[in-house]
């Protein structure tokens, strides 16, 4: 199984880390992941495939690459423990919470992680005021704060580097990660940042050739921390 990250920031990578965005169905992500493996870090089951397929995408991708560290999106807004250890025992290393759940949720989703030795991600997508929300969710003990440009508004509304920028210089020891609709050019404003995850879907998923983009991108990431 994979490492799980520590929750102390002067512990976590030291280079941002590729995590893919799967939301096709899974013979689709089981053809991806084949292709793009040697240069992802971290494997998403986003949410339209844990629709489609519920806990056995992350099953039979846990069992395809044992060694492979996967985030099981749910996007928990109730129930946090009990939905949280669905995902930890169906192998998935990391589970996706909303930042607008009750602190309740994120506290009980954070057992979970505890008690399977896991972590959680918060989706900061629709948080009125980040740096506030930030301040309460870090205060909780959680692990990472992913800053996510919601699919349905990426056409008119503008990716996050701002917000990404503002929690950064606020809390420079934060776990952060950025999401949706990130291609390969907004590298130049995103590793600046310096996030721990920078998340990619369909500029991999969709590529004419996924395995390259995938490379392209990796490259690049880790290209910067050498600069």
């Amino acid at each position: 199984m994979s490492s799980i990250l520590p929750h102390k920031t002067s512990e976590w990578y030291a280079v941002a880390k590729l995590q893919i965005a799967l939301d096709g169905d899974l013979p689709a992500a089981l053809d991806i992941l084949a292709q793009v493996q040697p240069f992802i870090d971290i494997a998403e089951i986003g949410t339209p495939l844990v629709f489609r397929e519920g806990m056995s995408s992350v099953r039979q991708i846990r069992a395809a690459w044992p060694r492979l560290e996967l985030v099981a999106d749910l996007k928990i807004m109730d129930a946090g423990q009990a939905e949280a250890d669905i995902a930890f025992e169906a192998g998935a290393d990391c589970a996706t919470v909303m930042a607008l759940a009750s602190d309740a949720t994120i506290a009980a989703a954070l057992r979970s992680a505890r008690d399977h030795q896991k972590r959680i991600m918060v989706d900061m997508m629709q948080v009125a005021d980040p740096l506030g929300r930030a301040r309460e969710l870090l205060a909780l003990g959680c692990d990472l704060l992913c800053l996510h440009t919601a699919h349905d508004l990426q056409a008119a509304q503008a990716s996050p580097y701002a917000q990404l920028a503002q929690l950064r210089r606020a809390l420079p020891q934060a776990g952060l990660a950025i999401a949706g609709g990130v291609k390969r050019p907004a590298l130049d404003d995103i590793l600046p940042l310096a996030p721990q995850v920078i998340i990619v879907g369909s500029a991999i998923t969709s590529a004419a050739e996924p395995r390259e983009a995938a490379r392209l991108l990796h490259e690049r990431i880790h290209r910067y921390a050498i600069l």
